[in-house]
C-alpha cells in the first residue's frame, strides 16, 4: 500500500519481513481482547463508516420526515516509533540476537489503544466499548470473591437470557492471586476452570488488577470492525534513526451490554 511509504525507506524486504514478524509476535500476544469479541475482517482501508441500521429523526413537517443514518465511523490509530540506524545495520546483516526492546516497547504501546478502545470505548469517536454505564457488575474484596463472583454471574446471565460459554477476562496479577490462594484443597483458579471449563480465561493488563470482567462467547454481543489491520510503514529518518509506524483503521461496537458482566475488585 502507498500509504506505508515503503518503498522510500533505506532498507529491503528481508528486514522488513524481520521487523513485521518481530512486531506481529508481540502484538499477537498483546491484542488477545481480539478473541473474546466478534472480530470482522470484511472492510478495507477504504472503508470510512461501519452501517448500523439506525437512523436519527431530523425533522418532521407536512408529512415529509429527514432522518440521518447514523454508523459507526472507521478510527485511524498510528503511533510512531524509532528504530536506530546501528540496529537497521544488524537486521540487514542477518544478526538474530538482536535488541529487541524497541519492537516489544512498541507492541506494549499500541496494543493499548487498541485494547482500551475495546474495554471502554473512545467517546470522541462515539463507540462504546465493553465496560459503559449499562454494564451489571458484581464487587470482590478478596481473591476468593472473585470466584464467587464469577459463580454468581452465571445466575444473573441466566437470568438476561445470556447464554454462553463465557470467558473471564483478568490482570496478569489477578491471576497470579488465583493460582496462589485456594478453596477446599483447590486453587481458585482451578475453581473458576471447574465453572466455565479450562482455558476460558484471558490474561490482558489492560482490564486493570482491579477489575474482571466475565463476558459471554455466544456471539452477536460485541462486534470488532477492522479495515487495514496492523501494519508498519516508513515515516523518514534522521541523523541517527529510521522513523516508522504502525498503522490501523478499525471501529468497535457494543450490541448486547447484558452480555458481559464487570468485577469491580477492592
Amino acid at each position: 500500500m502507498e500509504v506505508l511509504n515503503k518503498k522510500l525507506a533505506p532498507f529491503g524486504k528481508d528486514v522488513w519481513a524481520t521487523i513485521e514478524s518481530e512486531l506481529g509476535n508481540y502484538l499477537a500476544k498483546r491484542l488477545n481482547l481480539r478473541s473474546v469479541v466478534d472480530f470482522n475482517d470484511s472492510y478495507s482501508f477504504d472503508t470510512d463508516a461501519i452501517n448500523t441500521g439506525t437512523i436519527k429523526k431530523v425533522s418532521s413537517k407536512h408529512g415529509t420526515t429527514i432522518s440521518t443514518r447514523e454508523p459507526i465511523k472507521m478510527v485511524e490509530i498510528k503511533h510512531s516509533f524509532s528504530v536506530s540506524k546501528e540496529l537497521i545495520e544488524e537486521l540487514k546483516r542477518g544478526k538474530v540476537d538482536f535488541d529487541n526492546s524497541t519492537f516489544t516497547t512498541t507492541a506494549n504501546n499500541f496494543a493499548k489503544i487498541e485494547n482500551d478502545m475495546i474495554l471502554n470505548g473512545l467517546k470522541d469517536a462515539n463507540i462504546s466499548g465493553i465496560i459503559s454505564k449499562e454494564t451489571q457488575s458484581l464487587n470482590a474484596s478478596s481473591p476468593k470473591d472473585i470466584m464467587v463472583s464469577v459463580a454468581k454471574s452465571m445466575g444473573m446471565f441466566n437470568a438476561s437470557f445470556v447464554d454462553g460459554p463465557f470467558t473471564l477476562v483478568i490482570s496478569s496479577a489477578t491471576m497470579a492471586k488465583l493460582m496462589v490462594e485456594s478453596f477446599d484443597g483447590k486453587s481458585l483458579k482451578s475453581r473458576i476452570d471447574d465453572i466455565l471449563g479450562k482455558g476460558s480465561i484471558i490474561i490482558n493488563n489492560g482490564i486493570g488488577d482491579d477489575k474482571a470482567l466475565v463476558i459471554s462467547q455466544r456471539g452477536g454481543d460485541f462486534e470488532y470492525y477492522s479495515g487495514l489491520d496492523v501494519c508498519v510503514g516508513y515515516e523518514g529518518e534522521t541523523k541517527d534513526n529510521v522513523e516508522l509506524f504502525l498503522l490501523q483503521t478499525c471501529a468497535f461496537r457494543t450490541i448486547t451490554p447484558e452480555a458481559t458482566i464487570l468485577i469491580n475488585i477492592k
